[in-house]
């Protein structure tokens, strides 16, 4: 997750719809695995091409917007999105949640419990990083980063900027709409309360404390802020306090 939004803010842009494509992603892994009867790799699938989809729909529109402006129409792209998942009770299972997922092990031969799941998370970590390393070393990412310092120069060379930050975009929702299928099916139950707007602001502090600049500064950006709430577990009443100090001294 981190690491798609790092897609986006390498190109100059910040997505606060990434937490509701986390959730529209693990929501159609959930689907189409315990509703539909699919295999986990399917549905794996299929919920990185129905991200894909949405952001292809949208990203014509939004993408020709900038700054702030943009940040906000995602915000409410994501509010929306959330706000599907609690009224089509139906289909999504409303504020009660989705539960009994299968898990990734009952279609793939892995090792049971959490540690297969790990292992797949691990494998689709590293292929996203070395595939994304890849591609900023090449023209792609040369044109993205330029495109955040110097848009004008980048349109002089007769470049299609939309359609580029259109592409960018797609990507981006493709890969967090991935990440959250392996969610869904690693915790076996989900609800919309998981995919609101902080989880769209964390993608983006991780990128902030790691580095925005280099790739891996969204690893390790995770890495230091994930573990950070079950390590103040027993500060509850102080939790926030501590969590936001620890925030700053990171950044500082």
């Amino acid at each position: 997750l981190a690491m798609s939004m790092n897609l986006l803010l390498r190109s100059g842009q910040l997505s606060l719809a990434h937490g509701a494509l986390f959730g529209l992603g693990a929501y159609v892994s959930a689907i189409l695995s315990r509703d539909y009867g699919f295999s986990f790799p399917v549905a794996f699938l299929g919920a990185g091409i129905v991200t894909a989809l949405l952001a292809g729909l949208v990203g014509p529109v939004f993408m020709r917007i900038k700054g702030v402006h943009f940040a906000l129409l995602t915000f409410a792209l994501g509010e929306a999105v959330v706000l599907c998942f609690i009224e089509f009770h139906g289909l999504f299972g409303g504020n009660n949640g989705f539960g009994d997922i299968p898990p990734m092990s009952a279609s793939l031969p892995l090792p049971e419990g959490r540690y297969g799941a790990y292992l797949v998370a691990v494998c689709f970590a590293l292929l996203v990083y070395f595939g994304l390393r890849l591609l900023y070393r090449r023209e792609w990412g040369m044109i993205a980063a330029s495109l955040q310092q110097n848009e004008a120069l980048v349109v002089s060379g007769g470049l299609n900027v939309l359609s580029f930050r259109v592409s960018v975009f797609v990507l981006s929702a493709a890969i967090t709409g991935l990440a959250g299928s392996l969610y869904a099916h690693y915790q076996g139950y989900i609800s919309p309360d998981a995919f609101g707007f902080w989880t769209a602001v964390n993608a983006v502090i991780m990128n902030v404390l790691g580095g925005v600049g280099a790739l891996v500064g969204a690893v390790i950006g995770a890495m230091l802020l994930v573990p950070l709430p079950e390590l103040l577990r027993g500060l509850q009443q102080y939790q926030r306090l501590i969590y936001g100090l620890t925030l700053i001294l990171l950044l500082l």
